[in-house]
């Protein structure tokens, strides 16, 4: 898990919810803790998965890299094509205080009104809850619950 040896090809995205509860970080590169500023990660009560806010808080996630392939394939994932999340790139803080930028995937304005989505939902990051059904990723990365 060393971040130092960065392939120049690799691409770095943010996994905040069902990334890191489905193992899609397992086989990746430089898989790290990371500190996402400036947006609330949101688990609406009967979802089976969470959305982030531009928000004056921040969370835990995890970033880890990602080839061009691998790429498309979480665009997919996420329907970015089918306009329910968008991905943008923003600055984050790894746990080693390295700052970098990375691929966040937001939801869509469409999917925030049809779905009626919002901060009020969750006040209080419900998913960290949630993560703790997961011992492996709380072992390998306690911050996530903090």
């Amino acid at each position: 898990m060393n971040s130092h040896n960065k392939n120049h090809n690799d691409i770095s995205v943010i996994g905040y919810g069902t990334f890191i509860t489905r193992g899609y970080w397992k086989n990746k590169e430089n898989v790290e803790s990371c500190l996402v500023r400036n947006y609330s990660r949101v688990f609406p009560p009967n979802y089976w998965f969470p959305v982030v806010f531009p928000s004056n808080e921040s969370f835990w996630a995890l970033k880890f890299d990602v080839t061009q392939e691998e790429l498309n394939q979480l665009d997919n994932y996420e329907g970015v094509d089918l306009g329910l999340f968008e991905r943008i790139q923003i600055n984050v803080e790894l746990k080693t205080r390295d700052k970098i930028k990375a691929f966040l995937y937001i939801p869509t304005e469409n999917l925030i009104n049809s779905q009626k989505l919002s901060l009020e939902l969750d006040t209080n990051d419900r998913w960290k809850e949630h993560l703790k059904k997961f011992p492996e990723i709380v072992h390998l990365f306690p911050e996530l619950i903090l």
